[in-house]
């Protein structure tokens, strides 16, 4: 490989310094933000609409409750549905002959998000009832969650630590098992590679550092304003930027992936935490809609 920018780029120690990055940011983010703090009603645009459409606000009448419900189920399933055969096959494969989304790949990603779609969409067919009924003004969903802003800010610190540390933690993982850089941190692949060292530290590191960190943040064990002092303050600007840092380095991440822009090749490395490099299941019903058989290896 020739030591061109692609190579500094795509460097183990580029991937992971990226991918530790985000993790240390996005607890900045979360430690300064005074909305973590907030006493006030979380109110989050889209994911609040389907977030109060699935959880609260429901009628007193039984009638009311069966359709509401009724209506967020059939928003899920029409979701994953068009996801899957309308975005993923018909306008990502076909119309725009996107390599990434060949067969299967990344349907689960464009289904999660058409969910979410077809949840705030349903949600405004919900208030159009409601607004015909009348007098039904309180259960009226909109992007008022139901809940405090400190307590979202903790589900979302929690969420983000088990996003960005699975993902730093499986880069860590590729990095020491796979061979575009021989000369890279030999001692410690050979390590990494030994025996069943690498299942072993992987789930315990994972569920170790995960119990820690969910423990401080739901308990507010350790209270930052008493540990920074002014050490990092920090202003609604320098916070945006900080955001944006973010969503940067998330970008990179998928970006120094080896197989970048089309994920076409199959890496020679076994799964996350497990021993072997493919996993395959047979669905036993609905083989008509659902593929008989799934095969799950890593392609980027």
């Amino acid at each position: 490989m020739d030591k061109d920018f692609r190579y500094y780029f795509q460097h183990p120690w580029s991937r992971l310094i990226v991918a530790y990055l985000v993790i240390f940011f996005n607890f900045l983010i979360f430690a300064e933000d005074p909305v973590s703090h907030s006493q006030t009603e979380a109110n989050v645009i889209v994911v609040g609409n389907c977030f109060s459409f699935v959880t609260n606000k429901y009628p007193e009448g039984g009638g009311w409750r069966f359709l509401k419900v009724f209506l967020w189920l059939l928003a899920i399933l029409t979701g994953l549905i068009a996801g899957k055969f309308l975005f993923h096959q018909r306008l990502f494969g076909q119309l725009l002959r996107l390599k990434m989304f060949r067969e299967d790949h990344g349907s689960w990603m464009t289904m999660f998000f058409s969910t979410i779609l077809f949840l705030f969409i349903f949600s405004h067919i919900y208030n159009l009832f409601l607004i015909m009924a009348g007098n039904m003004s309180a259960y009226i969903i909109t992007d008022f969650m139901g809940i405090r802003n400190e307590n979202f800010m903790k589900v979302a610190a929690v969420g983000t630590w088990m996003g960005d540390f699975v993902t730093a933690w499986m880069v860590t993982d590729m990095m020491l098992q796979d061979k575009p850089y021989p000369d890279w941190g030999k001692s410690a692949r050979a390590f990494w590679k030994k025996g069943n060292i690498r299942i072993i530290l992987f789930w315990t590191v994972l569920f170790t550092l995960t119990s820690v960190v969910v423990l401080v943040i739901t308990t507010d064990w350790i209270s930052w304003d008493k540990l920074n002092r002014g050490f990092l303050p920090s202003d609604e600007v320098s916070r945006a930027f900080l955001a944006s840092f973010i969503l940067v380095f998330d970008l990179l991440i998928v970006m120094q992936d080896w197989e970048f822009p089309h994920f076409m090749g199959d890496v020679e490395v076994n799964l996350p935490g497990l021993p072997s490099a493919h996993m395959q299941f047979k669905v036993p019903y609905f083989q008509k809609i659902l593929k008989e058989e799934y095969h799950i290896h890593i392609t980027g």
